[in-house]
């Protein structure tokens, strides 16, 4: 056995082996094609966006076309942006002042006013002044009678001239465009008077002219006017100390772009070369892109958001991933993704940084799943696995086969030992008896009958056990050879089991120190070969006596299960182990507990059981627990005509034993 696990096994360890190898390298090289299609690739999606960055550059500040939603062109003259197209952005780094009135035009309304508190005085001069044909002397005049008077509580008046001033955007009132200051007035008188729904409306308009980017504000000043309005409109998504909302508008996120490129702008070196560039900016939470160039304009830069990016920029390199069967994703520069359908950080991702590029963003560059080149190397591991399976197979089959026919041969000369031995034993027995007896009757002529009557009768028993010996031998080995032949006919099973249990009880020595019990508790008609059933179940019988200790009980029931005749015979000796219950009805098989015991036998009483019943077209059922006894249960089918019904189950629990050879009543 030994020999042939050593010439099975390491042939098939070699070739495992070997196939090991050639997988490993058919993967090694499907990994190298893959990386050489992603480094073309990744070469044609970055041409692909320098490309599209710089025709939307070219479009956007050739003004040809409308202009999409999220981005913005700034141009830097000197000291002042122009931003394109207007109100993109929420406020602005630098703005050119408004015109404004000077204080001293209104220098002899203010006295009136505040020094010799002439207030219908102050009125008159105030709307003189706001009659004026000079614009920043107008609203300053009307910022002026309006606050005149709300101080003498005529607040009515004072919002019809706060209505006036609200028309006046283009004129400055301490730096501040007149209509913001004008809303911001009537707010104010809103909110003293507690006029709440008049007082939202009013918040809310100057909340949307800021988004909207009405007027040309500062951050601070846009900061300022933004958080009040919002606290007066009740926006609760607004950080009050920042004058910016939680989650920014666009105008807001584009609005501290610009900011931060102008910052950025600010501090370069003027005397250092004039060079393009691009930065990826994160604006509260959100990805900014800008670019920027110098020009004989000055200095010329887009700021993006990530829908722009996504829907001009991305979208014109889809056809190359289409066609390389790649997903582009734009990272920062710490890794983390900003745009793409890749979103993979797997290591056989092609990374082309921002400085390699010169674009705003490090692209990654990632293979579809599954990679095209996987399909046929997919392909070619596939059959190599299913040749290395079937020789591995092959192999296995081949080895079990021969250890399986080994161990066959090995277990079958071994039972046939047994067999030899358990038979020879047997023999041993009876034929001892007879040559004792015999030479007892030759040596001793004279013996009186009655000895020479008891002579005989060992004899006559000795010869039938013989007899019954060979018997089963032989009958044994027709039922094997299918030469056994069978006369079936219809019988009372009731009836068979009762004399083939009083024929057992009347045997010499037949059961011994058991006291066998019978119970009937339905009878059926069956089909059966009479001289066949009585040997299975005087061979359950025999067991029964041969496997449970002197003196406990054996019984004997017969009843009915599903539609069939049982007959149950019940020990309470040693019991089967549940791992020899399915080789108890194997020949010349013997349980452990039998050798070791001692226990007589041929190891074909089972076996013989099993053939006879599947003969009848039945079944042997076995329950046992070890140090439990066990109970053997023949099956068959009854004779009737309504087909089969549904029968009783047989018990034992009540079974006395004084009732032993009476049939119970149906």
């Amino acid at each position: 056995m030994l020999l042939v696990a050593a010439v099975t096994v390491v042939p098939l360890a070699t070739l495992l082996w070997l196939g090991w190898r050639l997988i490993a390298q058919d993967r090694a090289l499907e990994t190298q094609q893959i990386a050489q299609r992603l480094e073309r690739a990744a070469d044609l999606a970055v041409t692909g966006l320098q490309r599209a960055i710089s025709e939307s550059t070219q479009d956007l500040f050739g003004g040809s076309g409308p202009w999409p939603e999220g981005v913005v062109a700034v141009t830097r003259r000197g000291e002042q942006l122009e931003v394109l197209p207007p109100g993109r952005v929420a406020y602005l780094p630098v703005v050119p002042p408004l015109d404004e009135a000077p204080a001293s035009t209104f220098a002899r309304g203010d006295t009136l006013e505040f020094r010799q508190q002439a207030y219908e005085a102050a009125h008159a001069e105030f709307r003189r002044l706001s009659m004026s044909a000079d614009r920043p002397t107008r609203a300053g005049a009307l910022l002026r009678l309006g606050r005149s008077l709300r101080r003498q509580g005529r607040t009515d008046e004072a919002l019809a001239v706060y209505a006036r001033m609200k028309e006046l955007d283009d004129v400055a009132i301490e730096g501040v465009p007149a209509g913001l200051v004008a809303r911001y007035a009537r707010c104010r008188v809103f909110d003293e008077d507690e006029r709440r729904e008049e007082l939202r409306s009013e918040a809310r308009e100057i909340r949307s002219a800021l988004d909207a980017g009405v007027w040309r504000l500062t951050g601070p000043v846009y900061a300022l006017y933004a958080a009040d309005a919002a606290k007066w409109s009740g926006d609760a998504n607004h950080l009050v100390e920042k004058g910016r909302r939680q989650q920014p508008s666009s105008a807001e996120v584009l609005a501290e772009a610009v900011e931060a490129l102008w910052k950025r702008w600010q501090s370069m070196d003027p005397n250092a070369p004039r060079t393009s560039g691009a930065d990826s900016l994160e604006i509260h939470g959100q990805t900014v892109t800008a670019t920027w160039q110098w020009s004989d304009e000055g200095l010329r830069a887009l700021v993006a958001t990530t829908g722009f990016v996504q829907a001009q920029w991305l979208r014109a390199i889809a056809p190359i991933e289409a066609e390389q069967q790649i997903a582009v994703e734009l990272r920062r520069p710490d890794g983390r993704p900003i745009l793409g359908a890749g979103g993979s950080t797997a290591a056989s991702a092609i990374l082309r940084t921002s400085g390699d590029t010169a674009l705003p963003w490090n692209i990654a560059v990632t293979s579809v799943d599954p990679p095209p080149e996987h399909r046929e190397f997919a392909r070619r591991r596939q059959w190599l696995v299913v040749g290395f399976v079937l020789l591995v197979g092959m192999a296995l089959t081949a080895g079990s086969l021969i250890v399986r026919a080994v161990g066959r041969e090995l277990a079958v000369a071994r039972h046939q030992s047994d067999f030899v031995a358990a038979v020879s034993h047997e023999f041993r027995t009876p034929l001892t008896s007879l040559r004792q007896f015999t030479d007892m009757l030759r040596e001793q002529p004279a013996l009186d009958d009655r000895r020479r009557r008891i002579a005989y009768d060992a004899q006559a028993r000795a010869t039938d056990r013989l007899t019954r010996l060979v018997e089963s031998l032989l009958d044994f080995g027709r039922m094997e050879a299918g030469a056994r032949r069978y006369r079936f006919e219809p019988h009372d099973g009731s009836d068979l089991v009762r004399r083939v249990v009083d024929d057992f009880r009347a045997a010499p020595g037949g059961p011994g120190g058991h006291d066998i019990t019978f119970r009937s508790l339905e009878s059926a008609q069956v089909a059966l070969d009479e001289e066949a059933m009585a040997r299975a179940v005087r061979n359950l019988l025999e067991n029964a006596v041969k496997y449970s200790p002197e003196p406990s009980p054996v019984e004997v029931a017969v009843g009915r299960r599903n539609g069939h005749l049982s007959i149950s015979v019940r020990d309470h000796g040693m019991g089967i182990p549940a791992h020899e219950r399915t080789k108890i009805f194997t020949k010349f098989h013997r349980g452990e507990q039998a050798r070791t015991r001692g226990i007589k036998g041929t190891g074909i009483g089972l076996a013989m059981v099993d053939e006879i019943v599947r003969a009848h077209h039945g079944r042997v059922d076995v329950e046992s627990e070890p140090g439990a006894g066990s109970t053997f249960t023949i099956l068959l089918p009854v004779l009737q005509d309504g087909g089969l019904e549904e029968s009783q189950e047989v018990e034992f629990a009540g079974v006395d034993p004084s009732e032993s050879g009476q049939p119970d009543e149906p």
